[in-house]
């Protein structure tokens, strides 16, 4: 078996009776698509909290296959360095700064050796997020589920652990997770925010870059019908900055800045820290 259905909304619990068919996309044309997987995703609505999710998931034998490819974009190594670490140095920038509201600058800037905040990165991708925060002087970690990426980027000196996010436990409590378009690539959602918030320390912050649904551009390609993210195969979600939010409210955490990503279309980027912090 490739899939599992949802046996309820994924945010809510809400009874799929309740909620309605949104989407069918053909996803065969998808260049990590394999003729072993079906053809077509079906993309469903809760009637209840309004979240866009598929109707199902891969499972372990799914994702195996899924797996066996890689983007090259996606891959540590594949492009020149320099680019990458202009593009990602205002989030390490940005983040770094929010993080010296709790932390004096020197221990956040001018930190060395075990003194260095953790920053831990969830599907690294091509590993930029990662070099750049190690740049800054963050104690950086690569996380995914891709073994040849993670190869890649340890080849090149940097910590890198082949792991579910779930499976993965830190030794000590970790300044900053970012989940960089990692999000709606995780059929649980609630399971991962919730193991975010355990590993976080006490003013830890929660970086995290997804599509959303309530942008300009995504009512634009709706209108056309071209939006390109219903076709995505490893997405099991389409948040709504709104639903986000909340979620993140009901798992413990404060939403204290916003931006809109530059990297990908219809991008939002939020840094959310964790909530009780005085």
């Amino acid at each position: 078996m490739l899939k599992r259905p949802f046996s309820a909304c994924p945010l809510c619990d809400a009874a799929l009776d309740g909620c309605t068919l949104h989407k069918v996309a053909d996803i065969s044309k998808h260049p990590l698509y394999s003729a072993d997987l079906p053809a077509q995703l079906t993309w469903l609505r809760c009637g209840t909290c309004a979240h866009v999710f598929t109707q199902d998931y891969w499972t372990p034998a799914g994702e195996a296959i899924l797996f066996a490819k890689t983007l090259p974009h996606q891959t540590p190594g594949s492009q020149p360095c320099e680019p990458l670490r202009g593009t990602w140095a205002p989030t390490v920038t940005r983040v770094a700064g929010i993080l010296c509201a709790t932390r004096p600058r020197a221990a956040v800037f001018g930190a060395a050796g075990d003194a260095r905040p953790r920053w831990i990165d969830v599907g690294f991708g091509n590993g930029a997020l990662v070099t750049t925060a190690d740049e800054f002087g963050f104690d950086a970690l690569g996380i995914d589920v891709r073994p040849t990426a993670v190869e890649r980027l340890a080849a090149a000196g940097y910590p890198a652990v082949c792991s579910d996010f779930n499976d993965f436990d830190a030794e000590t409590p970790v300044a900053v997770l970012s989940f960089c378009d990692a999000l709606e690539h995780m059929h649980d959602p609630r399971q991962t925010l919730r193991k975010a918030h355990k590993l976080l320390a006490a003013d830890g912050l929660l970086y995290v870059s997804l599509p959303n649904s309530e942008t300009a551009t995504w009512r634009q390609w709706e209108a056309a019908g071209t939006n390109p993210y219903w076709a995505e195969l490893e997405h099991y979600h389409n948040f709504s900055r709104t639903r986000l939010i909340r979620l993140l409210a009901q798992h413990g955490f404060e939403v204290v800045d916003y931006s809109v990503s530059s990297r990908y279309y219809s991008c939002l980027e939020i840094c959310a820290r964790k909530s009780g912090f005085a």
